[in-house]
């Protein structure tokens, strides 16, 4: 598993901004300190066994990301809406896990910096109602 303490020092003008560690065989839950990095440009998390839900407020901070990897974990639950307001986004993996329900409007619909639409690779949710 993925040590409670990896993400510690997130936060607090830590400039990590890249956090890959896909492939790793990791279990369990994803700290919570690790959505501290207020720097984080990539969060590849893929090919792991992480499980639980992915929180509606975990993603508030890590504003700049512009690669979110959680393909192929054992997340459940709903994709949660507030992946909207990562406006940096380019690329969002999310395929390969327990997700339920649809992706939000505003996520489907929700593009980056010169109106270039995000690219969801793979993404066994679909936007179509």
């Amino acid at each position: 598993s993925l040590p409670a303490n990896i993400g510690q020092n997130f936060g607090n003008g830590n400039p990590l901004e890249v956090l890959d560690v896909g492939r790793n065989d990791l279990t369990g839950e994803i700290p919570e300190n690790v959505y501290n990095a207020s720097n984080m440009v990539n969060l590849v998390l893929s090919s792991n066994n992480f499980t639980g839900q992915i929180g509606s407020d975990i993603f508030t901070n890590l504003f700049q990301l512009r690669i979110l990897a959680l393909d192929d974990n054992g997340f459940s639950g709903p994709v949660p809406e507030t992946l909207s307001p990562l406006s940096q986004l380019t690329t969002l993996a999310l395929q390969e896990n327990d997700f339920v329900g649809v992706i939000s409007d505003s996520i489907c619909n929700a593009t980056v910096k010169g109106n270039t639409p995000i690219q969801l690779m793979s993404l066994t949710i679909d936007c179509e109602e």
